[in-house]
């Protein structure tokens, strides 16, 4: 953990024990503490009528495999202004955001612990769809005929949305 081995606050070393009713980083002259936080993510759900879009993804983890569109929030944008960046990103489609669906947590062995944020979108013109920087492809797919998805918590944000009360 060497990004975690001196203290921001003061530059003593750290240690790893029990400090605010919990096991972390910590250090142990100025007791201030170190999170490892989970890093955010926008993934969307972008519906149209019963099909919902998908991307091939183009990179690891899950190079190959299908999944959500989206990414990392990046430093100073909101969950929603990321998922427009990302959706034109991974897409080349507009769209604005239209709820906030929920959250799923997974564990990834290259970038730690992500936090995803279920979005849901309205695309402007599905017309224009063309894969984008992280991905190879993007499809439209039906709820009840899509492929395996590259990681479970996509799995979790779709039945989030399929749960959700239509108005």
């Amino acid at each position: 953990m060497g990004y975690m081995e001196f203290c921001s606050n003061c530059g003593k070393k750290n240690q790893y024990g029990h400090i605010d009713g919990n096991t972390r980083y910590h250090c142990a002259k100025c007791y201030a503490i170190h999170y490892e936080n989970p890093k955010p993510t926008a993934t969307l759900i972008c519906p149209r009528e019963r099909d919902i879009l998908l991307v091939k993804r183009a990179k690891e983890p899950g190079k190959g495999l299908w999944g959500l569109p989206g990414g990392f929030i990046e430093l100073k944008e909101s969950p929603e202004i990321a998922a427009v960046r990302e959706l034109k990103e991974e897409t080349q489609l507009d769209g604005h955001v239209v709820d906030i669906l929920g959250t799923c947590s997974q564990f990834n062995t290259i970038y730690g612990d992500i936090l995803l944020i279920g979005i849901q979108m309205m695309i402007n013109d599905p017309t224009k769809l063309q894969a984008g920087d992280d991905a190879d492809e993007a499809e439209f797919f039906t709820l009840e005929e899509m492929p395996t998805l590259a990681f479970p918590c996509y799995n979790k944000i779709i039945d989030i949305y399929r749960k959700k009360p239509t108005t």
